[in-house]
Parts: C-alpha cells; sequence; structure tokens
C-alpha cells in the first residue's frame, strides 16, 4: 500500500468543500515562533548545470531547476512586510485544481506568518547551523512554515527545498512543475534521488549563498554544520542525503518510508525516525542500520498529516476530514505542530550545536504522546523515556 500521500490533494478538497465561505473567513495565524530571534525570509530559485531538467508534465529545460525559499534569525520585533503564505501562481494552480466558485485565490493573504521578507539578518558575528528541509510528495514548503520559521527562530539557517517532480514548484516568472501522481515504485525511487540530488545541491553551495552580498544573511553562514529533515517523501530524501553526502552531520525522516537501497546498508552518522506508532519494514531496516545517538521517536495520537500546517488550516476553516485509514482523532493542531518543533531544534542542537542530548530525553516527559528510544554503541540495547 502507497504510505506517501498527495498532501496537496488532500488540502484541495478541504477548500473546496469550506463550509464557511472564504469572503466570512477570518483567517489563522500560525503558532508565535518560540525562539529568541525574529525571523526574515527570502525566496531563491537554483539551477544545477550538473543536471539536465526533465520533468513529468513533459516540459525540459538544459539544466535543472528548483526552489528555495530560505528563513534566517533576524532581530526580534523587525518590522516589515510579513511572508505571504503561498505565492500567487501556487494559490491560482490550487484553485484551478479544484475549479470551485467563490474559493477565491486570496485566502493566502488570510494565513498569517511570521517572517519578515527581506529582513536583515540578527545584528553581530555569529554563523549559523544550516538545515535543509523537503516537503510531502505533491505539496510544498509552504505547507509547513510553523515548523520552518520556528526553527529559524532559535538560530538557525533554514532552507526550503521544492524539487520538481515530486513536490509542487513555482518559480517567480509564474510557470509551475508540478509533482509526479505515478504509484510505479521504480519511478518513485527515481524522483526520491532527484529531490536528494536537489539538497545535495543546495548543501554544495551554502558556500557560495553565504559570501552573497546580496542575501540579507551574508557572511553568517556555517557550512561546516549541515543537518537535513523532511516529511513523508521529503523524510525519505532528507535520509537519503545525509547517507550519500559527507557535509551533511544529521538527518531527520517524519513519517516517510525509506526508498533506494543505501538505507539498507550501515549508517555512519546520527539519524532521527519520527513517525506514529505503526509498522513500517523499510524504516525498520533503517533503524537497524543506525549508529549510537540516533533516536526513534513514536508520537501516539499523531496522524500523518501531524506534522505539517494541514490540520491547522483546515480545522480553522472547518473543513477537515481524518483519513479512515489513519488516526481518526488526532491530537490538537497546535500542541502536533509544538511537539514538531522541538523534536526538529533539540535534535539538531544535539548533533549540530553539540548540546547536552537531555533535551531530547526531556521530550519524553513533557508530552505524554511521545515516546523516545536511543540507539546505543550495543545497537540491540535502548533506553526509552516516556511519560
Amino acid at each position: 500500500m502507497k504510505r506517501l500521500w498527495l498532501i496537496v490533494t488532500v488540502f484541495l478538497l478541504a477548500l473546496g468543500n469550506c463550509s464557511i465561505g472564504l469572503a466570512q473567513w477570518s483567517g489563522v495565524e500560525l503558532p508565535a515562533v518560540t525562539g529568541s530571534y525574529g525571523v526574515g525570509t527570502v525566496v531563491l530559485p537554483m539551477v544545477d548545470p550538473g543536471r539536465p531538467g526533465i520533468y513529468v508534465d513533459g516540459s525540459s529545460s538544459k539544466h535543472r531547476e528548483f526552489m528555495t525559499q530560505i528563513w534566517y534569525p533576524a532581530n526580534k520585533g523587525v518590522d516589515g512586510p510579513k511572508s505571504t503564505y503561498t505565492d500567487e501562481a501556487t494559490a491560482e494552480y490550487w484553485l484551478k485544481a479544484i475549479n470551485t466558485p467563490g474559493v477565491d485565490k486570496n485566502i493566502r493573504f488570510k494565513i498569517k506568518t511570521h517572517a519578515v521578507v527581506g529582513a536583515q539578518v540578527v545584528a553581530g558575528h555569529e554563523r549559523f547551523p544550516v538545515v535543509i528541509f523537503s516537503p510531502g510528495l505533491g505539496t510544498s514548503y509552504f505547507l509547513y512554515q510553523s515548523i520552518l520559521e520556528d526553527v529559524a527562530s532559535h538560530g538557525y539557517i533554514v532552507v526550503g527545498v521544492n524539487s520538481p517532480n515530486s513536490a509542487l514548484t513555482s518559480f517567480p516568472d509564474g510557470h509551475i512543475r508540478v509533482a509526479s501522481d505515478s504509484e510505479d515504485e521504480v519511478e518513485e525511487s527515481k524522483y526520491n534521488q532527484e529531490a536528494a540530488d536537489d539538497l545535495t545541491f543546495a548543501v554544495k553551495h551554502l558556500r557560495e549563498l553565504g559570501s552573497n552580498s546580496e542575501l540579507p544573511f551574508a557572511g553568517r553562514v556555517d557550512f561546516k554544520r549541515v543537518g537535513c529533515f523532511g516529511h513523508s517523501f521529503g523524510g525519505a530524501a532528507s535520509i537519503q542525503t545525509g547517507i550519500q553526502n559527507q557535509q551533511v552531520a544529521a538527518a531527520i525522516d517524519f513519517d516517510g518510508s525509506a526508498w533506494g537501497e543505501d538505507y539498507k546498508r550501515p549508517i555512519s552518522k546520527p539519524m532521527m525516525i519520527v513517525g506514529p506508532s505503526r509498522g513500517d519494514k523499510t524504516l525498520e531496516v533503517l533503524w537497524g542500520n543506525l549508529p549510537k545517538s540516533s533516536y526513534k521517536i513514536t508520537v501516539n495520537d499523531s496522524t500523518h498529516l501531524s506534522f505539517s500546517d494541514y490540520i491547522l488550516i483546515t480545522r480553522a476553516l472547518g473543513t477537515y476530514q481524518p483519513d479512515p485509514n489513519d488516526n481518526p482523532n488526532p491530537m490538537d493542531a497546535t500542541r502536533a505542530i509544538q511537539i514538531t518543533r522541538d523534536l526538529v531544534r533539540t535534535f539538531f542542537d544535539t548533533t549540530l550545536k553539540h548540546a547536552n542530548p537531555s533535551p531530547i530525553y526531556r521530550i519524553g516527559t513533557k508530552y505524554r504522546e511521545v515516546k523516545v528510544e536511543e540507539k546505543h554503541e550495543d545497537s540491540s540495547t535502548m533506553s526509552l523515556w516516556q511519560s
């Protein structure tokens, strides 16, 4: 059974079934960031000259192109225009897909973010570690901004990557690359590797990004401290990137079945696997091959979509409909986002900032839904924390 869902399809159905009428909808604000910094953001297209661009819609480009949005620490309380939740081209694509009268593209202005467009990086000389994010199949980094903004507020530069063929990818000139809806395992494995290659390209160009004086965070990128994380299909791409790229020190997979062959062999760097309480044979194999100081996190009362903004937004709209094949009554969306934020931040604090790992342990006592297992030197021995 296919484990990686097309989240955008579900999101569109929710919009199309909006019972309150979008004209009357008051909107929703993403949960406030919890770090000591404000957040700035910029949008940046990337082109990889080492690969041709071949896309599922039948189009092509001489070189592989993909999109990034970058969130970074800014001064607390920085003023300026906030980032719009989605760009216009993506909103129009979604609306065309549902073809529902009365649904207005201006919904994108009713979901309030906290990142200030083009804000100057926080004053000082500190260089910040980088984490690269990959979204779920068929969706976009737009749908995870409650997590991405918060990670940046804790002193990280966060690079969201939309990879054509696996994510809905909109470019500044308005053209869109769509995602595959194929269920062919060979094709999906190929697209997952493409996404991993996009993450690797972004990692390799961190030095160039950090020295680009036109970017507001120039001179503040620590390209020696790099991690990857993602959700669903993007979680698998993050694991793949972590295995294949020596510059990546650690990776997190939020509820994404593993692809390819690399996860079937011993892995040398710490990783975290996060998901609901369910069996997944690929993740069992991955867990068996992870080194010490890796973690397996079970989040009870969650659903596949708990690790995104989806439930928060659709419940605010009054359109949330649980998947009958998943948890029919998941936890409160704000609490799920808080757990997701804490997991990302504490794992990367431990692996990239070399903090004491005790915050990871405390998550198991802070949240009754969370069970934490740590891989020890002896792979058959695990420590367990749960409230």
